[in-house]
């Protein structure tokens, strides 16, 4: 596993070097995780940052390099959200892939990031940065519920 935690480590810090410039001065990071897109015949990757506060949504390429704005979504910004069909209503939790998606629904428009972690074999097979960063993640998005 050695390999693996290596290759994890790596990640987080890359994730973490992509989202601090969009951070506000002593704000800090308490997570961060990868996270996709799906589109009809392609995908949208991205760099997702967690503050006691926001989100920081940075769009990403192949090579983890920032593609465009990054995007900030506070509490108030929420105007609806479910984690894994989870806190989104009866719609969203039969919705056919609800159970691998975060969803995020701002005046804006919405997210639904698909995101490593949240299984017992997707948690197995992320790394302890991108488990942290879901955790946090997964609670900033429950305590936007009104």
């Amino acid at each position: 596993m050695g390999r693996f935690a290596d290759k994890w480590a790596e990640a987080d810090r890359m994730l973490r070097a992509v989202l601090e410039p969009s951070l506000h001065p002593g704000e800090a990071l308490v997570g961060a995780v990868h996270a996709n897109e799906p589109k009809t015949f392609s995908t949208q990757l991205y760099a997702v940052g967690v503050t006691p506060e926001r989100l920081v949504v940075q769009p990403v390429d192949r090579r983890w390099a920032p593609k465009g704005d990054a995007r900030s979504i506070t509490r108030a910004d929420v105007t609806g959200c479910s984690v894994w069909g989870w806190g989104g209503g009866v719609g969203s939790w039969l919705s056919t892939n609800a159970d691998q998606q975060i969803r995020i629904e701002t005046a804006d428009g919405k997210l639904e990031l698909m995101v490593l972690g949240g299984t017992l074999t997707e948690d197995a097979l992320a790394g302890e940065g991108q488990l942290r960063g879901l955790d946090a993640l997964s609670e900033l998005m429950l305590s936007t519920r009104r």
